[in-house]
């Protein structure tokens, strides 16, 4: 057993390497950094930022090198206590590790534009193989130079030969390595340095955010007892008509006074009107619509919104697709990573689809050209008590899949086949109303359409017709490839609305169309535009058209569609419900009413918009009536905000996991699938 005197000395001998060792740990951050603002920062649009990109992400390693070194400093001093040797290969055999991760990550990152987090946890194997399937074939020679990378690090690492270092040295050293695990707000990475959100993310350290991430959704996972939670309202509200919450045990159970907004827009007849609902892959308000700041490619799309009612500021409710079914068709909660996701274990609710079904006799159907086990889509529709759904296993000879990718992948079938399929069906009469639901493909990675040349043509020819000014052209000519899938689908709509109007049941039906969120591929200018879609609603119906600029979510549709039909007598709208929305703001002047969660990846409920203002990752912004958001410092709205996000996280793992959205008398009346 050694004496006091020779383990201090053990243990500062020690300190020595471990230190010594960590400036290589260093060394090695700043190398692949470096590599990756190389790759990532040659983007024209992003040129201006790359000062700041590159003195911020060298703040961001640093942090990152400290962080790590003062998690590993501990252990290294216990195992160096019994053995040198064995700390070290600790220390080398992690640091590797944490390397090969921040590589892969960076990868991801390069592909997706949108660094990756715990979302990673929210997918199965089997969707995890689709999406990395759908870009395309494997280049191997960013492994092979990974692979290098990897055993020089190995070698510096085994033969690094330590240096002496001065005891203030040391002591500095240490110091800003255990402050570096204290959470101070300077340490974290300041927006409001930034023009957009994808400088950002390039200048963000890719293995810390996933770590913060991960450690911050496992933070957030408690689930609450009835008894010891308290009742929060979740809208808070400046106008309009904010919840009347009934029951604590059912936190979201509110009465049903959704005002029906839309009456005075429709002048429905004696039957139910058919009700189609379009739901268009990666549409983005950024690239579609009067305004869109990367000029509109949509002109078909655009043409059919002066004739509509038309909400210019819309919000998904998601950054991917996997929360649209539950937030169209039944204003949901997110539960653990996305209603859906829950799959069997998901709690009984309401929906479009039972209420239809039980109260007016409506049959219902889903279209979509991939395989609906994706994102738990079956399993979702067929809980309530979805008629048919016709997806990519079902439409048959005579229909085109997307193009192949090299290594074979395709996500499925056409838009216009999609819309082809559908028209078929409705040769077969029915005397029942529809409410049919449609989810189109082809806007996604890899971007592979039937035609290409031609449709980047067709992109080219729309620069040359838009006034843009030459930063955003250039900028534009960047992302032809996904651009002329834009169009692509704006030619594939114009075909099926051409078709649909020459049917009997045109007349009698109602179309709505909008985004499940916009294309992350194309970098993303804030934290809002993510969500920012267009929503159409057209009928031959209608008596008038209208553009309103409220705010409003997916979360607000079925709310008001459920209000029309009630107001008509179609159906009678149960007296409580638990919708998220409180229906459509047909206001023609922006303003933000409520208070509205969203969830940004699978796993990532980090965002929430309220009465004008915007939280996102911990940081407050200001809504503009163009929703661009600026950086707003209010402690009091900041604390207020991320109150009621923990609130709403609460109740949403309270009521998903109780199953406590509804009451079994609720269940019953609605017809719900068990």
């Amino acid at each position: 057993m050694p004496s006091l005197t020779e383990s201090v000395q053990l243990v500062a001998r020690s300190l020595r390497r471990f230190l010594s060792l960590s400036i290589i740990l260093a060394a090695m951050i700043l190398m692949v950094r470096l590599s990756e603002l190389l790759f990532t920062t040659t983007s024209s649009l992003f040129q201006a930022d790359i000062a700041i990109n590159l003195l911020t992400a060298l703040k961001m390693d640093l942090i990152l090198y400290l962080r790590i070194s003062g998690l590993l400093m501990v252990p290294f001093l216990v195992i160096a206590f019994f053995s040198q040797k064995a700390a070290k290969y600790f220390f080398v055999s992690v640091c590797i590790l944490l390397m090969l991760g921040n590589i892969l990550l960076i990868k991801y990152f390069s592909t997706a534009r949108v660094p990756l987090g715990a979302d990673l946890f929210g997918y199965s194997f089997k969707e995890i193989q689709h999406t990395v399937g759908s870009s395309g074939k494997i280049n191997i020679a960013p492994y092979i130079l990974t692979i290098i990378y990897l055993a020089i690090m190995v070698r510096v690492f085994v033969k690094h030969v330590y240096f002496r270092m001065k005891p203030w040295l040391m002591a500095i050293l240490t110091v800003m390595m255990l402050i570096s695990l204290v959470p101070i707000k300077q340490l974290n990475i300041n927006p409001a340095k930034f023009s957009n959100e994808f400088s950002m993310f390039v200048a963000t350290n890719k293995l810390d955010f996933f770590i913060e991430s991960v450690a911050d959704h496992y933070m957030r996972q408690g689930t609450l007892n009835n008894k010891a939670y308290t009742l929060k309202p979740i809208s808070a509200s400046t106008a309009g008509n904010p919840f009347k919450y009934i029951d604590p045990d059912y936190p979201f159970l509110h009465e049903e006074t959704t005002p029906d907004v839309l009456a005075e827009y429709f002048n429905l007849g004696d039957s139910p009107p058919n009700i189609v609902l379009i739901i268009v892959e990666s549409l983005g308000r950024a690239y579609s619509g009067k305004g869109a700041y990367l000029g509109s490619f949509t002109p078909y799309l655009d043409s059919l919104m002066q004739k509509s009612l038309y909400w210019e500021n819309c919000l998904s409710t998601s950054g991917r697709t996997f929360q649209v079914l539950p937030s169209t068709l039944g204003s949901l909660p997110f539960g653990d990573h996305g209603f859906a996701g829950l799959g069997e274990k998901m709690p009984d609710h309401l929906s479009l689809i039972s209420l239809l079904k039980k109260q007016a006799g409506y049959t219902c159907k889903f279209f979509y050209g991939g395989e609906s086990e994706f994102d738990n889509m079956g399993v979702f529709l067929n809980r309530q008590g979805i008629d048919q759904i016709i997806d990519g296993s079902s439409f048959g000879p005579g229909y085109t899949k997307l193009p192949a990718t090299g290594n074979g992948f395709t996500w499925g079938y056409t838009d216009r086949d999609l819309f082809v399929k559908y028209l078929e069906t409705l040769k077969s009469k029915t005397d029942s109303p529809r409410l049919d639901i449609m989810l189109t493909l082809a806007m996604h990675d890899p971007f592979n359409i039937p035609d290409q040349e031609h449709y980047i043509q067709k992109v080219a020819e729309r620069l040359m017709l838009l006034k843009l000014d030459e930063k955003t052209k250039t900028f534009d000519n960047q992302y032809q490839k996904e651009l002329s899938t834009v169009m692509y689908f704006d030619e594939s709509f114009r075909y099926f609305f051409d078709e649909i109007s020459k049917t009997p049941s045109f007349a009698n039906t109602i179309f709505i169309i909008t985004g499940d969120h916009r294309m992350p591929e194309i970098p993303i200018s804030t934290q809002i535009d993510r969500f920012h879609v267009p929503l159409i609603i057209y009928s031959p119906l209608l008596k008038k058209a209208e553009k309103f600029s409220a705010l409003t979510t997916h979360f607000d549709l079925t709310p008001s569609l459920i209000a029309l039909l009630s107001g008509n007598n179609f159906i009678t709208r149960p007296k409580v419900a638990s919708w998220i929305g409180h229906g459509l703001d047909n206001s023609v002047n922006f303003r933000s009413l409520y208070t509205y969660p969203f969830m940004r990846n699978v796993n990532e409920l980090l965002d929430m918009v309220s009465a004008g203002n915007f939280l996102s990752n911990q940081n407050l912004y200001k809504v503009f009536p163009d929703l661009d958001i600026e950086p707003i410092d209010q402690p009091d709205t900041l604390n207020q905000l991320r109150d009621e996000l923990d609130n709403f996280i609460r109740k949403n793992n309270y009521a998903c996991k109780s199953n406590r959205l509804i009451p079994d008398s609720l269940k019953k009346w609605t017809g719900i699938q068990h």
